[in-house]
């Protein structure tokens, strides 16, 4: 994975260590359902056991649907994202949409997100490639079907926003 960005570095003290130290090693994630990144789900798997400091509970929720996003465990993301009425857990649901390639979805999960704060966020750190949340599914959708700069591209605007929206989960910003 690319090292967490500057802007996200809260993230490095906020989140679990055990959590940190996988993510850190993990491959930054396709377009695409897979690859499950399988320390990382391991490290997940004992989510009872780690240090979540002082999360409260929806903060911890949303927290644990972006990493099993993160990890490539799409349906373990997806049953605690869609318990969340909350546009931070319809936006997690959202992303995992996109990611099975239920575009459709992803952007009716969008639609109930709103205008979420971070999406300003995630603009300013995309270079560009993340105008908006259905903008970008559409750019996915076009990527997902060849490799290359595009795919690269989104990948890597992907991972800002993964990183931007677990800071407003995280209650970080």
């Amino acid at each position: 994975m690319p090292a967490i960005a500057e802007f996200a570095s809260s993230l490095r003290q906020m989140l679990p260590q055990p959590c940190v130290e996988a993510i850190n090693l993990a491959e930054i994630p396709g377009l695409n359902g897979g690859p499950v990144d399988q320390p990382l789900a391991h490290v997940l798997g004992g989510t009872s056991t780690l240090d979540w400091g002082g999360l409260s509970g929806a903060e911890r929720r949303l927290a644990e649907s972006g990493l099993w996003l993160l990890s490539g465990e799409l349906d373990e993301s997806h049953t605690i994202s869609q318990s969340i009425d909350h546009p931070t857990g319809s936006f997690w649901h959202g992303i995992m949409h996109r990611r099975e390639g239920d575009f459709g979805n992803a952007k009716y999960w969008f639609r109930l997100t709103g205008n979420h704060p971070a999406f300003e966020l995630i603009y300013k750190h995309s270079q560009g490639d993340y105008l908006d949340p259905f903008d970008f599914v559409d750019t996915c959708q076009r990527a997902q079907r060849k490799s290359g700069e595009a795919a690269e591209r989104c990948k890597a605007a992907q991972w800002v926003e993964w990183q931007a929206l677990m800071l407003y989960s995280i209650g970080a910003i």
